[in-house]
């Protein structure tokens, strides 16, 4: 049985008429009543008894309605499914993200997408540039947001914005009173960073030496939080991200911009050659950059 034959029957028993049948469908009666007789030779069985009063069903046809209601509203159901997902109104998203990107951007991000789509699940982790990489290409997830240093074989990628690299400095710190840190204002200060493959701690330290400075480091931590916790103990100065900057304010810490500027690009990248759904492709198209970061705020 398909489809067609499935719904004309079914029409057929709600309605105990080949004619109301035909109505209901919005076909002609002959045609209901040919679909009939090829579904009854179809089956090798006799569904409808012929009356004076019309028609009358069979037991077979009975227990054939049964499983026919069973899966004609499975079918329907399935049916409505497929047209949310073709509206964008209906799917799960699974996104990976670096930790100083999942505090305050991307749940804002994602509170304005569930927003105009409700039904949406959206599924958020928090790990490395090199671990989203890995997921990604392993297809076990949808996208990726994060540092991405060189184009992987199996990943496509597309630049969303640039985080800046900030000074985090205790509150009342000699170099608060100025608007931007140079390099050599960080002569004896100890260094707080993160670890010695992140981006912005290398591009501080390419920044020192062309200035003929070698920045003393003797702390580094995984997570710009950390930094920013470890520099309001008095441990030193930190160089961590604007977004964790704009988190961390008024908690005893000031933040001031370096020069030159230090900035690391931000990509979104996915598994190259796997199709992408509309909704992922939504979800995408409505991501944001961060406001830029000031130092007059504090």
């Amino acid at each position: 049985m398909h489809y067609r034959q499935v719904e004309i029957f079914k029409a057929i028993m709600d309605s105990g008429s080949i004619t109301e049948a035909a109505n209901i469908l919005h076909i002609s009666q002959p045609a209901v009543s040919k679909a009939l007789k090829l579904l009854e030779a179809e089956l090798g069985l006799r569904l409808f008894d012929r009356t004076t009063k019309g028609i009358a069903a069979t037991e077979e046809a009975r227990l054939l309605y049964t499983e026919v209601e069973r899966t004609y509203f499975g079918m329907q159901n399935l049916a409505r499914f497929a047209a949310s997902l073709g509206d964008r109104r209906q799917g799960r998203i699974v996104a990976s993200t670096i930790p100083a990107l999942g505090i305050a951007w991307l749940p804002a991000m994602v509170a304005r997408f569930s927003e105009a789509h409700p039904d949406v699940t959206i599924s958020l982790h928090s790990s490395n540039s090199v671990d989203a990489a890995r997921l990604v290409g392993s297809g076990e997830i949808d996208l990726g947001i994060a540092q991405l240093r060189s184009e992987e074989n199996n990943l496509s990628r597309k630049k969303l914005f640039d985080l800046e690299g900030v000074v985090a400095l205790p509150a009342g710190h000699r170099l608060s009173r100025k608007s931007f840190v140079e390099a050599s204002d960080l002569i004896g200060e100890t260094i707080i960073a993160l670890g010695p493959e992140d981006e912005f701690r290398r591009k501080l330290s390419q920044a020192c030496e062309a200035a003929g400075q070698l920045p003393r480091t003797i702390i580094d931590a995984s997570l710009a939080l950390t930094v920013c916790g470890l520099v309001g103990e008095g441990c030193g100065v930190g160089i961590v991200d604007s977004e964790a900057a704009r988190e961390r304010r008024g908690h005893g810490l000031v933040f001031r911009s370096f020069r030159p500027a230090i900035r690391v690009p931000i990509f979104l990248f996915r598994r190259r050659g796997r199709p992408t759904s509309k909704l992922v492709e939504a979800f995408i198209a409505s991501l944001r950059p961060p406001p830029a970061f000031s130092s007059a705020c504090g």
